[in-house]
């Protein structure tokens, strides 16, 4: 939120379980339009290799929320 407040690109992540907690500190915070990147929920009984892809898909959306390439290509 810090990062934000400086007009520096910002994006939270947090798993489905916690969008809404997410969403409601974020607009608590002054930032009620805080990008979120969300990874499925629960992580911790997958593999390393379900990881990697979680992660991998993970940057990939942190790319487009902070730069909005990739949504429309």
């Amino acid at each position: 939120m810090e990062i934000a407040k400086r007009k520096r690109a910002a994006v939270a992540v947090c798993s489905t379980a916690f969008t809404t907690l997410c969403r409601a500190q974020a607009t608590a915070l002054g930032n009620p339009a805080l990008p979120i990147a969300v990874i499925p929920h629960p992580f911790g009984l997958r593999t390393r290799d379900e990881v990697r892809e979680m992660a991998k898909q993970c940057v990939t959306d942190i790319v487009t929320l902070v730069t909005g390439k990739g949504r429309d290509e």
